[in-house]
């Protein structure tokens, strides 16, 4: 726009009207820049309507795929024990078949554990050696040097031999003495220990080694199949399912553990995703009208919301293929072999081969499962009438 300068007459003795001549400039600057503005102001408008947008659309493709992925939320176990005191449920995880199992406890794992002689000052200096055996593993022998020759010494240096034993000093009012546990329960980790560590300012008395509690294996039933545990932390008998051992069970009173589907997890897991759909479609709605001053929404007309009702919907809609194998008559002596080829979409062809320990459609499901390929497969027991 072109700007005038008005120069008066030649006689006038007006001259250039500076003020005004700056004025028409600045107001045809703010003119031109004017545009400018409203439309930056109006793309600040529609990114933050994007990010408002992003973020409940981040939150219900999260629940998207939670619901849909093979070891998501649906194919997730919950568990509970009849009797807490004698068994807790640890965890229960994708691999775990809903059902009911009966399990007796007969008797905790220990762990293998002993002291060497009390001694009536633990500064006092010491010398010799101790060996140390866990299980059926290497024996390991400390012998006491002039940096280590006390009570606290000596335990650190077994600590750092990396042997699989935790040694510390126990003291009370009669005196102290050097304890070794093994950091192994069961029979894999009886200690085995001679010593000759002598005390010196007790006249060279020898300090002997006695075992305070021999490690041994717990012994339980789990549906009426007897079964040694190294640990009274179980997992592998039930799969899927680890456990806690916590006290032998009363004769003719076992646990009950019962695994099931994680049907909270789920409902709750579908509601969120119910809840982010509404306020995602209640936002893309809000953009196809006026506000209520009559100005149109940021978005209003704009092809971008078609577009991400489409993709919505879509998404929605989408589904994941799924089948099954011919059914099984219901009776234990039902025994599989062979194999199973499995392929996803253009990925290469995976094949699961069932070895001699794999012989139930349980072990099958859990050979597909642990093939890791990006399926979930569950054995599915019907009551036909």
């Amino acid at each position: 726009m072109p700007v005038g300068l008005n120069f008066g007459s030649a006689f006038s003795g007006q001259g250039i009207n500076v003020s005004s001549t700056v004025s028409a400039i600045l107001t045809n600057l703010q003119n031109i820049e004017t545009p400018w503005k409203n439309q930056i102001a109006k793309l600040h408008s529609q990114d933050t309507v994007f990010s408002s947008l992003g973020t409940i659309l981040s939150s219900l493709s999260t629940n998207l795929n939670t619901l849909s992925e093979p070891t998501g939320i649906l194919a997730q176990k919950t568990g509970s024990s009849s009797n807490p005191n004698a068994l807790t449920l640890t965890s229960a995880s994708n691999k775990a078949v809903a059902g009911t199992h009966s399990i007796n406890i007969t008797s905790l794992a220990t762990t293998s554990s002993g002291v060497l002689s009390k001694i009536a000052d633990a500064d006092d200096t010491l010398s010799g050696s101790i060996k140390i055996q866990v299980g059926d593993g290497d024996e390991h022998t400390i012998t006491l040097k002039d940096s280590n020759n006390t009570l606290s010494g000596l335990a650190s240096a077994i600590n750092s031999a990396g042997i699989g034993v935790t040694a510390s000093v126990l003291t009370d009012t009669t005196g102290s003495r050097l304890s070794i546990v093994s950091g192994n329960s069961g029979d894999v980790g009886v200690l085995k220990i001679s010593s000759s560590i002598k005390d010196e300012d007790a006249s060279g008395v020898t300090l002997g080694y006695q075992s305070s509690v021999e490690g041994a294996n717990g012994a339980i039933s789990v549906d009426g199949v007897a079964l040694t545990v190294a640990s009274n932390t179980v997992s592998g008998v039930i799969p899927g399912v680890t456990f806690q051992l916590l006290q032998p069970t009363a004769t003719g009173s076992p646990v009950q553990v019962i695994i099931a589907n994680y049907n909270t997890g789920v409902e709750n897991a579908v509601e969120a995703m119910v809840t982010n759909y509404n306020s995602l479609l209640s936002a893309i709605n809000e953009q196809e009208g006026y506000d209520s001053s009559g100005v149109a929404e940021p978005l209003f007309g704009s092809p971008t919301l078609t577009m991400l009702q489409q993709d919505i919907l879509s998404g929605m809609s989408a589904s994941n293929p799924n089948g099954y194998m011919d059914s099984l008559p219901d009776t234990s002596d039902t025994r599989l072999s062979g194999s199973i080829t499995i392929r996803i979409g253009v990925e290469e062809a995976q094949t699961i081969t069932l070895d001699s320990s794999q012989t139930t459609i349980s072990d099958l499901a859990d050979a597909i499962n642990d093939a890791d390929i990006g399926v979930n497969a569950a054995v599915v027991t019907r009551n036909h009438e």
